[in-house]
């Protein structure tokens, strides 16, 4: 919702400054990606940034939900609907954990075009810790008329 690009930069410095011990080590390209689930809605603006931190999973996660809820999200929601700001952990090192509202690796990445994309802008070799397969090889498995994505000048 607004202007994506300018929220998905917002989000990105907020978390580079959200903490002393968080540190933006990487970032993809922007792609402008075709909505997935709920369908009848505006293309979404998508990124991976890849951060070095202290934090636990939890409080990682802890920090997210702040900055989207500066940035202006509201709960409650359309699920998979628009939003002003959406911020996933999908690693977290080789980690494997489920916990309340936290699942590491995200659940549904390895069917996410636009997660798997910008992923591989980053780094197209890493692992799946629970499937044991390279990001690469998951994107190159999805079906090409799903989930598109458009990468932005």
């Amino acid at each position: 919702m607004g202007d994506k690009l300018a929220n998905c930069r917002v989000g990105i410095n907020a978390l580079s400054a959200a903490t002393p011990c968080t540190r933006l080590v990487d970032a993809s390209l922007f792609y402008k990606t075709e909505p997935m689930d709920f369908k009848d809605q505006d293309w979404f603006i998508n990124a991976v940034v890849r951060i070095e931190t202290d934090l636990s999973p939890s409080g990682l996660l802890k920090t997210l939900k702040g900055i989207q809820e500066n940035a202006g999200r509201k709960q409650g929601q359309i699920r998979f609907g628009p939003r002003i700001l959406d911020l996933d952990i999908i690693f977290y090192d080789d980690l494997v954990m489920e916990a309340d509202g936290l699942t590491i690796p995200h659940p549904r990445m390895q069917e996410r075009r636009f997660v798997l994309k910008p992923l591989c802008d980053i780094n197209p070799d890493i692992v799946h810790p629970v499937m044991g397969k390279k990001v690469r090889v998951l994107m190159d498995h999805l079906d090409e008329n799903e989930g598109k994505v458009v990468e932005l000048p």
